[in-house]
């Protein structure tokens, strides 16, 4: 077992080395730096445009470089005979190819991180939507600011030291980039200490509240200057940024505490708002894409075992667009009686269970159970398609 986490870093360093990956990952953070000006021309919510566009990037950006990667490191080795002189020593088949694949997956997780940082500072940047609204110079600070100098410092050690730009650019955006979020977490657009709240006012307190804290933690009351927490005082119902969204169960539990029509429009236009924001479902969205990461990996991965960079990536898009149309194409046939329908419908991996802009749109809450549910969905598809590819590769001559 030596040999496994030496296959692995050397795989994850032959992908980073490639000059299309750094390619394809600065492609996708300009793109992602280019969107909120880009989506300020629908006639709907333009920052849905965003969020929907960027999600779509960071999906894009891994199907490319998996494929790309996948053959660079594996049919590459193998057409080139490289890899005849690590299996014909006492490195299994399986052990070589398990390592390329965690190492393909390490530095597609990788891009997918710096990618989702960059997705997140647009997000926080938002699209300008009237002519009034200004750029938010924080954001332009700690995101192109920061690549710039990075970008910079990346000349100078190519020139001095003789280092790829690409490799030592993205190597280095990583904790640039990772330093930048954490600020931008604390900080607001006017450089002060950020509070991540939601508030909604209401003119008196009801009632049948009473004098204790009936809320168990979801909001809690914020009374106005001179007044507390007693019926019929004024303030705010606060509900804190940190605790994302306010889901169904919670939303139902607050209506009931009081039978009014104020209250229940209140807690609704709070629920809402809450909902608005979205910093905590969007991130559950990207989090989901790195297990479709994973299976995406093992479907290139097994691929490239037999093909080349073409036929790895036109496979890998039939069998995601499948995957992307099961349920709109593949399933009603099914239902209707057909049984290859059926049987494909089963087989094919689903990838909308990976996809969450329509739960986004609808302004729906991602419970975590579904987040682990799916994620272990993909990774025992994962692993069936990489024992299809240790099956391929088993047969493959590579002397």
């Amino acid at each position: 077992m030596i040999q496994f986490p030496a296959i692995v870093k050397n795989s994850f360093l032959q992908a980073v080395r490639q000059p299309v990956f750094g390619i394809i990952v600065i492609v996708t953070l300009g793109g992602i730096a280019l969107a909120p000006s880009m989506t300020g021309w629908t006639l709907d919510d333009d920052n849905k445009m965003l969020r929907d566009i960027g999600l779509s990037t960071l999906l894009v950006q891994g199907i490319f470089l998996a494929c790309f990667a996948a053959s660079n490191v594996i049919d590459q080795e193998i057409s080139e005979r490289t890899a005849l002189t690590v299996v014909s020593k006492p490195v299994s088949r399986e052990t070589f190819l398990l390592g390329k694949y965690f190492g393909i997956f390490l530095a597609l997780l990788a891009a997918h991180y710096l990618a989702g940082l960059a997705f997140f500072m647009a997000m926080r940047h938002g699209v300008l939507q009237t002519s009034s609204e200004s750029s938010d110079i924080t954001v332009l600070v700690f995101g192109p600011g920061v690549a710039l100098i990075v970008a910079i410092i990346a000349v100078a050690r190519n020139y001095v030291r003789d280092d790829r730009f690409l490799p030592a650019f993205v190597t280095m955006l990583i904790p640039a980039f990772t330093l930048s979020t954490i600020a931008l977490l604390c900080i607001d657009r006017d450089f002060s200490i950020r509070t991540y709240q939601v508030q909604q006012p209401i003119s008196s307190l009801p009632e049948e509240l009473g004098t204790s804290d009936p809320f168990k933690g979801i909001v809690w009351f914020k009374p106005d200057k001179g007044n507390s927490f007693l019926p019929g005082h004024s303030g705010n119902l606060v509900r804190s940024g940190w605790k994302g969204p306010i889901n169904d169960e919670d939303r139902q539990y607050l209506l009931d505490l009081v039978n009014q029509v104020e209250w229940r429009r209140t807690i609704n236009f709070l629920v809402k708002e809450s909902r608005d924001l979205q910093g905590w479902e969007v991130l559950r969205a990207a989090i989901l894409i790195v297990p479709a990461l994973m299976l995406i990996t093992a479907i290139a991965v097994a691929a490239s075992t037999r093909f080349g960079v073409f036929a790895t990536f036109l496979l890998t898009l039939v069998v995601i667009s499948l995957g992307l149309a099961s349920d709109q194409v593949i399933r009603p046939i099914a239902e209707a009686g057909n049984h290859w329908a059926e049987f494909a419908y089963r087989i094919i991996p689903n990838f909308q269970f990976f996809w969450m802009v329509d739960a986004l749109n609808e302004y729906r809450t991602i419970p975590m159970s579904y987040v682990l549910q799916t994620s272990a969905y993909g990774i025992v598809y994962g692993a069936a398609f990489l024992m299809l590819g240790l099956a391929s590769f088993q047969t493959r001559e590579v002397g």
